[in-house]
C-alpha cells in the first residue's frame, strides 16, 4: 500500500536538408501508417466496450496528485541513478561513448552515399516508428484504453511508458540545446559545437529517438517474462539507434548516450514502482497553488 504525507509551505524545437550524396526522394512511411492504424484500432475498441469510470488522471484530482508525486520520486531516482546504483554502468557507458566519439567521422563515412534497397526500407520504417511523439501517443492510447475499460494492468503499462518517456525525452531535449553539437549532415567535423544557441542542425547529442526507444523497451521488457520478448524489445530499440546513424541523422556517440539515458529513465520508473516496503522518497508538489513537499513511500 502506498501512503503519502504532505508538508506544505505556503508562499505569497526545421531540420536542414541532407547533402547531395543522400537521396532526397520522399518515401511513404508505411511503418508509421500501420502503427497509427493500430492505435486507432485500440481507441475504437476502448470506445465500444463498457465504461466503468476507473480512477485516472482524466477523472480524479487525487490520481493527478498521486501521479505528480510518483513522477517526482522517479525523477529523483533518474537523477542519482548514474552514481547510485549504476556507477559501474556509468563508467562502462562513458568508456563506450569515448571510444565511439573517436571514430564518429569514420563511422559516418562508412555509411555515406545514396541508400537504396532493403536496408533503406528497414531504416525508414525504424526511423518512423521511433518518433518520440509517436511513442507518447502509444503510451496515451494504452492508458486511455485501460482507464475506459477498467483494465488496471493496461492502464498502468501506459502510465509507466509515459513516465519513462517524459524522463528520457525531457533530459535529451535539455541536453541537446545545452551541448549544441552539430549533426553529421550539418557539419564536417564531429567536434563542431554551438552550445546554448538552440540552433537547428546543432542538436545532435544525444539522440532523442534512441533514448525514447530504449525507455519504452525497458518498460515493456520489464513486463515480459519471456526472454525472447525481452530480446525483441531491445533489438527494436537498437535498430532505431542504428537507423539514426545509417541515415546520417546522428553521430554514433549520440546514439550511445541516448540509449544510456533511455535505459536509465526506464529503470527509474520500474525501480520506483518495485521499491520494497519501508522505502521513502521526497518529491515536490503543489497544493492549491502553494509549493509543498510530499513524502511518498511503501509501509
Amino acid at each position: 500500500m502506498i501512503r503519502t504525507v504532505t508538508v506544505s509551505e505556503r508562499t505569497s524545437p526545421a531540420q536542414q536538408s541532407a547533402p547531395a550524396t543522400l537521396s532526397t526522394t520522399r518515401r511513404p512511411r508505411t511503418g508509421l501508417s500501420a502503427l497509427l492504424l493500430a492505435l486507432l484500432a485500440i481507441c475504437q475498441l476502448a470506445l465500444v466496450m463498457p465504461l466503468h469510470a476507473a480512477d485516472s488522471v482524466f477523472t480524479s484530482t487525487t490520481a493527478i496528485k498521486e501521479e505528480v508525486v510518483r513522477f517526482g520520486g522517479e525523477g529523483k531516482l533518474f537523477m542519482k541513478g548514474p552514481v547510485d546504483p549504476y556507477l559501474t554502468g556509468t563508467v562502462v557507458t562513458a568508456g563506450l561513448f569515448g571510444l565511439t566519439y573517436l571514430f564518429d567521422e569514420k563511422i559516418r563515412d562508412e555509411f555515406a552515399g545514396s541508400h537504396h534497397g532493403v536496408m533503406r526500407g528497414i531504416t525508414d520504417g525504424a526511423n518512423a516508428v521511433s518518433n518520440p511523439l509517436l511513442h507518447l501517443g502509444v503510451a496515451a492510447a494504452f492508458y486511455g484504453a485501460g482507464a475506459m475499460t477498467d483494465q488496471v494492468k493496461v492502464m498502468q503499462l501506459g502510465e509507466e511508458m509515459g513516465e519513462a518517456l517524459l524522463l528520457a525525452d525531457g533530459a535529451t531535449f535539455v541536453l541537446k540545446g545545452v551541448i549544441g553539437r552539430g549533426r553529421p549532415y550539418q557539419v564536417d567535423s564531429s567536434t563542431s559545437y554551438r552550445p546554448l544557441q538552440f540552433k537547428d542542425g546543432y542538436d545532435s547529442l544525444p539522440s532523442m529517438h534512441t533514448a525514447s526507444s530504449f525507455a519504452l523497451a525497458h518498460v515493456v521488457a520489464a513486463k515480459t517474462d519471456n526472454i525472447y520478448g525481452k530480446v525483441a524489445c531491445y533489438a527494436a530499440a537498437g535498430l532505431a539507434g542504428f537507423s539514426r546513424v545509417y541515415q546520417n541523422k546522428h553521430w554514433a556517440s549520440d546514439v550511445v548516450l541516448g540509449a544510456a539515458i533511455g535505459e536509465l529513465a526506464g529503470a527509474a520508473v520500474t525501480r520506483y514502482r518495485s521499491a520494497p516496503a519501508g522505502s521513502v522518497t521526497v518529491a515536490p508538489m503543489a497544493i492549491e497553488g502553494a509549493p509543498a513537499l510530499a513524502l511518498l513511500g511503501r509501509f
